[in-house]
């Protein structure tokens, strides 16, 4: 060890963790140095190691990545790996800032980093709460005003993404993060000022998304049920809740009874920030299509006007100047569509029925492109499943019996689904998938 004195001030060297070696003043000799050389070692040390660790997590791509306007690698979403940008964003946008650095979540944050990096976790929140651009206006934030501090809220978030993870199934992480989360909802639902909040609707509300998509219609009726006691009380204590979290009981209770068959609680004309009329501007929007025109007789006045407002959504999600960015059109397309999905969620719920007894019914030899529209529309946005396969087999029997091999190249079934209700960017991906799926 090297002493250098120079008046009151002295100056050792002391060996690091690192195998280096710093030097340190000590300008009050009235402390005992070696207390002082210790602390300031041990201190160094702890700041090494932690650099190390930090610098091999960098390298193997646990940790977040430092990226430049010059580096721009394709974003593989299916993967594990993504970049620094996409994660701090999207736990931004989640958490309200808080970015756990000290692990003081009561989850393990890594692995909350891990999931927000899975392209089918970070759409699992929906409809509860939004990480896609197109509904910014239903953000995290937005909607429960607050951070990753609420346990119940917390372990339910994890329990949506991890659920989606496994692609529809309940495994050992999953049940944790279930167990965690009714617990700490009973525990909320003893208080009155702990209930009637955003994160506690909140994590009820994912809770019961997983169980409509489990099909546990009981369980799925026991939590909106609780949703609903929550919204009286909050209407009889005069509780504020935000517009977003209003939003994420109208589709998750829309969601859920069609998925799982569960009572409505609540429908497009209870909350005010659902409201929506037409634009009395735009009258040419609200139109029939043609493809129903010659078929409006077999319609009622009540379903027209449903396809009219269908046919006007389509008209302006395909405006050229059409942009994601616009908070206010995209809330305001969302009341659009929740109006028009609230009114016919009883048909969408019965369509596949209905669909399978078309074999035998004699209707639909003189309407097959009604018929073929129906079928791509309503199989198009089920997700994998037996539902899925459903709307294929008929597509197939359909093709065969009554279609005798007909519209089954694409541009010819095209110009078939364009006579109907059809947006390029809202149905060509899709419908085209479930085309390829069934005949390519």
């Amino acid at each position: 060890m090297v002493s250098i004195r120079h008046r009151s001030v002295e100056a050792e060297s002391v060996p690091t963790a690192a195998g280096n070696f710093q030097f340190i003043s000590v300008q009050t000799p009235d402390v005992p140095k070696d207390r002082i050389t210790r602390r300031v070692a041990r201190s160094h040390a702890v700041k090494q190691a932690l650099q190390t660790k930090r610098k091999l997590q960098q390298e193997s791509g646990d940790n977040f990545r430092v990226t430049t306007s010059k580096h721009k690698p394709k974003r593989d979403l299916s993967s594990r790996s993504c970049t620094g940008t996409l994660v701090m964003s999207s736990l931004y946008s989640l958490s309200a800032g808080a970015l756990d650095p000290f692990q003081t979540l009561a989850v393990n944050s890594s692995r909350l980093q891990i999931l927000l990096c899975d392209y089918k976790a970070r759409q699992a929140p929906e409809p509860v709460f939004s990480m896609v651009e197109e509904l910014a206006f239903q953000n995290f934030h937005s909607v429960f005003r607050t951070g990753l501090v609420d346990s119940a809220l917390l372990n339910a978030v994890m329990l949506s993404f991890a659920f989606a993870v496994t692609g529809g199934s309940i495994d050992r992480e999953c049940l944790g993060y279930q167990g965690q989360a009714i617990k700490y909802v009973r525990e909320k639902m003893r208080s009155l000022d702990e209930a009637t909040s955003e994160s506690t609707i909140g994590a009820i509300l994912l809770l019961a998304g997983v169980e409509a998509r489990l099909g546990m219609r009981s369980q799925v009726q026991l939590h909106m049920g609780a949703v609903q006691l929550l919204l009286k009380t909050c209407q009889t204590e005069g509780v504020y809740l935000t517009g977003g979290i209003k939003r994420a009981i109208f589709w998750q209770d829309l969601n859920s009874s069609i998925l799982a068959g569960s009572t409505r609680i609540v429908d497009h004309t209870t909350f005010a920030e659902l409201q929506w009329t037409r634009d009395s501007f735009s009258p040419n929007f609200f139109l029939l299509p043609p493809g129903f025109q010659s078929r409006s007789h077999l319609l009622t006045k009540d379903f027209i006007a449903v396809l009219e407002d269908i046919h006007a959504l389509q008209c302006i999600r395909d405006i050229p100047y059409f942009t994601k960015a616009d908070v206010l059109l995209m809330a305001r397309i969302n009341n659009h569509t929740a109006s028009i999905q609230s009114r016919i969620s009883h048909i969408a719920s019965q369509l596949l029925c209905e669909l399978k007894k078309s074999k035998d019914d004699p209707m639909w030899d003189k309407h097959p492109e009604l018929l073929l529209w129906l079928l791509y529309v309503g199989g198009a946005f089920v997700p994998p499943g037996i539902a899925r396969s459903s709307y294929i087999l008929l597509l197939r029997s359909n093709s065969a019996a009554r279609f005798g091999g007909l519209y089954r190249s694409w541009p010819e079934l095209l110009e078939i689904l364009k006579q109907f209700i059809w947006s390029e960017k809202a149905f060509m991906s899709q419908v085209k998938a479930l085309w390829e799926e069934a005949f390519t």
